[in-house]
């Protein structure tokens, strides 16, 4: 999981399954199917034995049962990331594509520990899917770096107003972004002289409305190793 989510705990169900509502964001991760990464949403939940995920434009394939799954969403309810671990146990055809995920015994929960935060006010784009309908939104074949080039993507200006390597404060006039969501953060950004653009995933952890429109705390995902390093360069030099 990612290290960015430090265990608090373990959370035994029922505290998950009271816990998710239909439309729920999951960021998940196939293990040995990496295409299929990136983000769905609940279709339903069947107590005590699986959750059921929209996936719309998934090309349904038996190689998928019994596939290892790594889930990572925010809970509002329980103001927490969370993260489990879970296998593909059914395929559904009808009445739109998804897929049965078995319910897992527990979870781990915790606030993403904070590191120093850096002012920067520097501008950005928040891209992700245009449409806000769960069943078409949730999932897209590749990867999310991949997602981001999609010609269904929607770009909305916004600007970072502090920073740590675990996540940013942003303000935007995007009023289509929701907790859990799913977004890419794209910066432009002088490193020794040196300009580079940075394409940062991040999951949307809270949003307050503004005079001047929304204020996003993000938290960043699956940061490259060469992203990770210019970020962590560009920081401590405006520190």
């Amino acid at each position: 999981m990612d290290q960015a989510m430090q265990t608090e705990g373990q959370r035994k169900l029922p505290s998950l399954e009271d816990s998710l509502r239909l439309g729920q964001s999951f960021h998940l991760e196939f293990e040995g199917l990496p295409a299929l990464n990136g983000g769905y949403h609940l279709w339903g939940v069947c107590p005590n034995q699986s959750m059921m995920v929209s996936a719309p434009q998934l090309e349904l394939s038996n190689q998928l049962l019994n596939t290892a799954v790594k889930a990572r969403l925010f809970i509002k309810q329980l103001d927490s990331a969370c993260a489990f671990r879970t296998t593909v146990s059914n395929l559904c055809a009808g009445p739109s594509v998804y897929l049965h995920l078995t319910m897992p015994d527990s979870m781990v929960t915790g606030e993403v520990r904070r590191t120093d935060r850096v002012t920067l006010y520097l501008p950005c784009e928040l891209q992700y899917p245009h449409t806000r309908e769960p069943a078409i939104d949730s999932i897209k074949k590749g990867s999310i770096e991949a997602t981001t080039k999609a010609s269904s993507q929607k770009v909305n200006k916004a600007e970072i107003l502090d920073a740590s390597i675990k996540g940013c404060r942003i303000n935007t006039l995007a009023s289509d972004l929701r907790v859990g969501d799913i977004t890419t953060i794209i910066v432009d950004i002088n490193i020794f002289d040196v300009q580079q653009t940075l394409k940062l995933p991040a999951m949307v952890r809270s949003r307050k409305e503004t005079e001047e429109g929304y204020s996003l705390g993000a938290q960043f995902l699956e940061m490259k190793d060469c992203d990770r390093i210019t970020l962590s360069s560009y920081l401590q030099k405006h520190r």
